[in-house]
């Protein structure tokens, strides 16, 4: 069973989990919803990081995030990119990432940090309770596509419109 609460280094973000090892999934309990929207080109590997500030400490209660083709489909050998084809780094103040393929962070290489995109929508049945304790949190997001380009060049994949929704609440308006 998980630790009731696990702070992580050098910041103040708390991971929590339920009392039990299993809840019923149900809409989160969050007023507010951030939402990310970035293209990834056939011709890049990455975006760059796109930081989130909040006003003050916050839960983020769970995520959906969605993939659509960004302008005229260009056909040919190209495919149509789902959220299992873009990859996601989610870290928090630069320091902490919430996102790795490997169990240890500080290994990991270029690329090791990030996961499938349907990997943290609420649809996969987990809860999400992340708590930001400091007092301006950034969380940051990048995308990838989780194939390199072919070489020469060549586009595996039509051009993305990522969109990555948060579902939170702040902690100061928890009663």
């Amino acid at each position: 069973m998980a630790p009731k609460g696990f702070k992580m280094r050098q910041t103040s973000a708390v991971l929590n989990t339920p009392n039990q090892e299993f809840q019923a999934l149900h809409a989160p309990v969050a007023p507010y919803t951030w939402e990310v929207r970035s293209i990834l080109l056939t011709t890049q590997q990455e975006t760059t990081r796109i930081p989130i500030f909040f006003r003050g400490p916050v839960e983020i209660q769970g995520f959906y995030p969605s993939v659509r083709v960004s302008g005229a489909v260009q056909g040919g050998t190209r495919r149509i990119p789902t959220t299992d084809n873009v990859m996601v780094m989610m870290d928090i103040n630069q320091q902490d990432r919430l996102t790795n393929r490997l169990e240890s962070t500080s290994v990991a290489g270029p690329g090791q940090s990030f996961v499938t995109l349907t990997s943290m929508g609420v649809l996969v049945p987990r809860l999400i309770r992340i708590q930001i304790l400091n007092a301006a949190p950034d969380v940051g997001i990048q995308f990838r596509w989780d194939q390199d380009p072919a070489p020469g060049g060549v586009p595996i994949y039509e051009n993305a419109l990522i969109q990555f929704a948060f579902f939170c609440r702040y902690l100061d308006e928890v009663g």
